[in-house]
């Protein structure tokens, strides 16, 4: 069994609301809350948070799991670089990362902002 997409899509728009990253564990919370399934935060998101931002790439949609973090390093993890054509390959220098980042965050808060699905 495998996180449902529309689910995991409705937390994240949910975070994007708030415009707060949160830690995998959270998203695990969270998709159980919703679901009642559960899904241990590590090792389980990397696949469907890919899957969903290409999804959301091939509408023009920005890449939502940037919303998703590593708890104590306050940033996604090296999994969500690359994932999609929404985001690109990992920076190596940690300002041009954290930059480029941030940016993808801005640009989710902004899209859901505009209410666009």
């Amino acid at each position: 069994m495998k996180p449902v997409l529309e689910h995991v899509y409705a937390v994240l728009r949910k975070w994007a609301a708030t415009g707060q990253p949160q830690p995998y564990r959270r998203l695990s919370d969270d998709y159980h809350a919703l679901t009642g399934a559960w899904f241990e935060p590590h090792g389980n998101w990397d696949a469907p948070l890919g899957e969903l931002n290409k999804h959301l790439a091939s509408v023009g949609a920005p890449a939502l799991s940037a919303l998703v973090i590593l708890q104590g390093k306050n940033e996604p993890g090296a999994g969500f670089w690359g994932c999609a054509s929404n985001v690109p390959h990992r920076p190596r220098d940690d300002i041009q990362r954290i930059t480029e980042w941030n940016r993808i965050v801005q640009d989710v808060i902004a899209y859901n902002c505009v209410g666009a699905d």
